[in-house]
């Protein structure tokens, strides 16, 4: 469970994800149509299908139903491939909280540790395109998930990065993720995941110092990552260091970064000028 670019990707640097992740914006005729919070009941989720299920094509629907017929043929041990079609389904209609809902579905009949770590992670994503209460069910369901992948393999650094990010992000216990990432860094000095995240948090709580360390050392260790730059400049240009931000952004621009990052790094090299003017 390599979370190298997934650990860039949680911070909204990468477009891509975001189409993935964000909950599609319903036309008026298809409102409240996105799976509900987690906290929802199982009537709640299954009326809220009924009612996406009007706004899909006659061809889209037919593959529906087949998936669905699938689910409620088979026994216990044989709907998992099924619920992988529904999940894949629904991504490919923009609909990253129902999608979620078979992710986890599929973790309850498998119990496997893997399956728990991709619903917790699928939960944790979508959780950062809602509002705080929606936002909130959704962390505390990534929590419950990638608690039961941990608690399957507690070995795991992917998982308690992961789940790491998930304490930090709820609020709630924020130094019990803090110490799952010195854990993961005390084993392992180079985790690109472990130290992208205390980057990260570093930001969020201001020590902008530690932040520009932990950025320093990812790209010490994987100069490839240029994306980092602009988190680095970030941390940076907070700290008061605008010239050195600059020199940073310059490097992207040097690169053969892709065009959205070249953009990206112009814009911060714009606005850091306009301010120091």
């Amino acid at each position: 469970m390599n979370l190298r670019i997934t650990a860039v990707v949680a911070a909204g640097l990468l477009i891509v994800a975001a189409i993935l992740l964000a909950p599609r914006k319903p036309a008026p005729s298809e409102q409240q149509t996105e799976a509900p919070a987690p906290s929802a009941s199982e009537s709640d989720f299954e009326t809220q299908i009924v009612e996406v299920k009007k706004s899909l094509d006659a061809g889209s629907l037919a593959s529906l139903e087949f998936f669905e017929e699938q689910i409620s043929r088979q026994g216990s041990t044989n709907q998992n491939q099924w619920f992988d079609s529904l999940s894949n389904f629904w991504d490919r209609q923009m609909r990253p909280g129902i999608a979620a809902e078979y992710v986890y579905r599929k973790a309850e009949s498998t119990n496997s540790g893997n399956d728990w770590y991709n619903a917790g992670s699928r939960y944790l994503g979508i959780s950062r395109f809602f509002e705080e209460q929606d936002r909130m069910a959704l962390i505390d369901k990534a929590i419950f998930c990638l608690d039961k992948a941990h608690e399957i393999a507690p070995a795991d650094n992917a998982i308690k990065t992961r789940l790491a990010s998930a304490y930090v992000e709820s609020g709630k216990d924020p130094m019990k993720g803090i110490f799952l990432l010195r854990e993961v860094i005390e084993q392992e000095p180079e985790n690109i995941d472990a130290l992208m995240n205390l980057g990260f948090f570093s930001m969020q709580s201001g020590q902008f110092d530690k932040a520009i360390d932990r950025f320093k050392n990812v790209l010490k260790i994987d100069p490839s990552l240029t994306e980092v730059r602009i988190y680095l400049s970030e941390a940076l240009e907070a700290s008061g260091n605008s010239s050195e931000a600059l020199n940073e952004l310059e490097k992207i621009k040097k690169s053969d970064a892709d065009s959205f990052l070249l953009a990206e790094a112009q814009k911060r090299i714009d606005a850091i000028k306009n301010s120091t003017n």
